[in-house]
């Protein structure tokens, strides 16, 4: 059930507070609306008895206590998901960047995730080859396992991941696989590290397998909380619903947890 809320305790930042508010859940979508009609995306953030933080993505400057209209939408934080996200590039929300038009899907799946039973999951055996010797030789990234990366400032761990994407291969039983995807995620990255990832991409002619989801590091700070969550999702479906194999690569997970520390989430 929608509702909306005119009145408001503080506006502050990106947050806003408001009390005398029932029913509504953590996490859940909020759209702010100024009194010139411009409209943005919040989060529920915290929920302490009757009273609401919501996260805004964005800029609150303009919006006060008495010129803000808030509307729960009472749904989480859903984006659509079809085959065509193939080759696209998103930002840190799910809302396309590359100029190649809205994603139309029948449904819209949420981005807290789904419960997997770890007892269904097959056991691992198939390999991924990134082409990277240490890794395949030493630390051979299975399929359905985590391969973390940890590098310092000033280290090409950008250029390693393009390679890993660029490279990257999946192999069944000795046979190697067509239906094998990437999505890619970038949190709170410099313009031109972006524009790196893009061109290596495109060079190596491997974006119409590429899924990109982009979160700037002068975007809101909220959207690299929901990044790498819009990313493992599109994930979930390409594996659970399109049959693909997917690998999945998040640079730099730092900035996702400064992101947490920040909100204290």
């Amino acid at each position: 059930m929608k509702k909306e809320y005119l009145v408001l305790d503080k506006v502050e930042g990106a947050l806003i507070e408001l009390s005398k508010v029932h029913a509504v859940g953590y996490g859940e979508i909020v759209q702010v609306e100024n009194n010139l009609g411009e409209k943005k995306l919040g989060r529920v953030i915290k929920i302490d008895g009757d009273k609401v933080v919501v996260q805004v993505f964005g800029s609150t400057l303009g919006h006060s206590v008495e010129n803000t209209k808030v509307s729960f939408e009472g749904r989480p934080f859903e984006i659509p998901l079809s085959k065509d996200i193939l080759g696209r590039t998103f930002n840190g929300v799910g809302m396309p960047i590359d100029n190649g038009g809205d994603i139309y899907a029948d449904k819209f799946y949420n981005v807290n995730g789904r419960p997997i039973n770890p007892v269904s999951r097959e056991y691992p055996r198939d390999y991924i080859q990134t082409g990277i010797s240490s890794i395949d030789g030493l630390i051979t990234l299975i399929r359905g396992q985590k391969l973390p990366i940890f590098s310092g400032s000033g280290l090409p761990h950008n250029e390693l991941a393009a390679q890993i994407v660029r490279q990257a291969k999946i192999k069944v039983k000795g046979e190697e696989r067509d239906n094998f995807s990437i999505v890619f995620a970038a949190i709170g990255v410099k313009h031109d590290e972006a524009f790196f990832f893009k061109e290596a991409f495109k060079k190596a002619g491997v974006q119409n397998k590429v899924v990109m989801y982009i979160n700037y590091a002068d975007d809101p700070i909220m959207e690299r909380i929901i990044a790498p969550r819009a990313a493992l999702t599109a994930a979930e479906y390409l594996a659970f619903e399109e049959n693909q194999h997917v690998l999945v690569i998040m640079t730099d997970i730092t900035s996702y947890g400064e992101a947490l520390e920040k909100f204290h989430l």
